[in-house]
């Protein structure tokens, strides 16, 4: 598999992810991490597989779009470094709407054939308004 095959597999699986965030489907989420998956936030709290499928599956907040943006794929072998802006918008009782950006680094390595996700790292950035 070359780099350009590889760049388009993960901005394909990172759209998925993206889609299964924004469904909250915890299900389809759980097939693009690994077992040992670990996200993991500036404050140091990490949250483990089976916890942050919880998260997303409990969110308070109905996501109405979510993207990515300038992202940049690093293939080293069967590891592969996502970088990029995670932007979403968001609406709760239909009241309150906001848009949330999160600068990401997201790390795939190949498991017989197939790429998951061992580790994904966000940053919450400033609200641009």
């Amino acid at each position: 598999m070359n780099h350009l095959e590889i760049h388009s597999d993960i901005l394909r699986i990172e759209q998925s992810v993206f889609n299964a965030i924004q469904q909250k489907d915890s299900k389809t989420l759980a097939g693009y991490l690994a077992e040992e998956f670990v996200h993991r936030s500036p404050d140091g709290s990490e949250l483990s597989r089976d916890q942050f499928l919880k998260n997303i599956a409990a969110l308070p907040v109905t996501i109405v779009s979510i993207r990515g943006e300038h992202e940049k794929v690093s293939v080293f072998g069967d590891v592969v470094v996502l970088t990029g802006v995670q932007v979403a918008e968001w609406e709760q009782n239909e009241t309150e709407k906001g848009v949330s950006s999160v600068a990401f680094t997201d790390v795939f390595v190949r498991r017989d054939g197939a790429w998951r996700m061992v580790l994904a790292y966000g940053v919450d950035l400033p609200d641009p308004t």
